[in-house]
């Protein structure tokens, strides 16, 4: 007997995944062009020109009916500063970590690792409710990080 391999049968997939693996793509190029960049200029320079290659999503952003969305906007925003604010400072760090010999193959993955921060987080602040198979990918995720650096 084969196995049923209709669209019916097949588990339901939410609506993140395939914006989840653009994700993961785009991410994964923007690591090793940041090694490119870091060895021609400094992550400095890098950090302060990044902005500009925002600029053709923020138009297409800003066209959006999306984008006026929100139920509280001033708290929104000021999140959304704090959260742009943590972000370049991550990004200098990563491309000084490229900068100073780190190798692409090594500081991408273990820079990769910042949802165990999150997780961490979000137990401890929202109060969201982690299972014990979720502990076990901590404690993976702390194992990667040994592994990665030796």
């Amino acid at each position: 007997m084969q196995p049923d391999l209709s669209a019916s049968s097949l588990p339901r997939v939410g609506a993140w995944l395939w914006p989840s693996l653009w994700t993961i793509f785009f991410w994964g190029v923007w690591g090793l062009q940041s090694k490119i960049i870091v060895d021609r200029i400094s992550p400095w320079m890098n950090q302060a020109l990044f902005p500009i290659g925002l600029l053709p999503v923020l138009f297409w952003i800003l066209l959006s009916r999306r984008a006026r969305g929100g139920v509280n906007k001033v708290k929104g925003g000021i999140a959304a500063l704090v959260t742009g604010i943590l972000a370049a400072a991550g990004n200098v760090a990563f491309y000084l970590a490229l900068a100073r010999g780190g190798r692409v193959s090594i500081v991408a993955p273990l820079t990769c690792l910042y949802p165990l921060v999150a997780v961490i987080l979000a137990y401890l602040f929202l109060h969201e409710k982690l299972t014990r198979l979720q502990v076990v990918g901590l404690v993976l995720a702390l194992v990667a990080i040994y592994l990665l650096s030796v």
